[in-house]
C-alpha cells in the first residue's frame, strides 16, 4: 500500500471537489437560496471530512493547503466556462464567492475547533446564504434588463 503524502492529500481534496462540483451544479438553475445552501454547505462539509480524514494520515498536513485545494477544485471547471461566457454565468457568481468563504471557513473551524467558531461560521454562511444572496439576484436582475 502507497503512502498517503501531502501531494497526494492534495489533489485527491482537489479530485473530490471537483466531483462534489459535477453533483451539485444542478442546483443553480433554481432561482432562490438553495443552490447557496446546497454548494455551499457541500464544500463545507468536503473540505472539514477532507481535513479531518487527510490529517489523521498525513503528518504536518497543512489545513490551508487542503482548502486551497478544495478551492481548486471546484473553480478547474468554472474559469473556463467564465472566461467564454461572463454575462451568461454572472447570475451564478455569487454562489462561488459563497463556496469559497464556506471553505475558508471550513478550515478556521477545523483549526480552531471551539463551538463558537461554527456558531459564527454558521451565522455568516446564513448571512450570506440568505441576504446577500438576495441582493445579488435583484442586483442581476437590475444589470440584465
Amino acid at each position: 500500500m502507497t503512502k498517503l503524502t501531502k501531494t497526494k492529500a492534495f489533489w485527491a481534496t482537489c479530485l473530490l471537489s471537483l466531483l462534489l462540483f459535477l453533483a451539485v451544479c444542478w442546483s443553480a438553475a433554481f432561482r432562490d437560496s438553495s443552490p447557496y445552501w446546497v454548494e455551499s454547505v457541500g464544500y463545507f462539509l468536503l473540505t472539514w471530512l477532507c481535513l479531518d480524514g487527510f490529517s489523521k494520515k498525513v503528518p504536518d498536513l497543512n489545513p490551508w493547503m487542503i482548502g486551497l485545494a478544495a478551492i481548486l477544485g471546484q473553480l478547474i471547471i468554472q474559469i473556463p466556462v467564465r472566461c467564454l461566457d461572463f454575462y451568461g454565468s454572472i447570475g451564478s457568481l455569487m454562489i462561488v464567492v459563497s463556496c469559497i468563504i464556506a471553505i475558508l471557513l471550513a478550515v478556521i473551524c477545523f483549526k480552531d475547533r471551539r463551538p463558537y467558531s461554527f456558531v459564527l461560521a454558521y451565522v455568516v454562511m446564513t448571512l450570506i446564504n440568505t441576504c446577500v444572496a438576495h441582493m445579488w439576484e435583484e442586483y442581476v436582475l437590475g444589470l440584465l434588463h
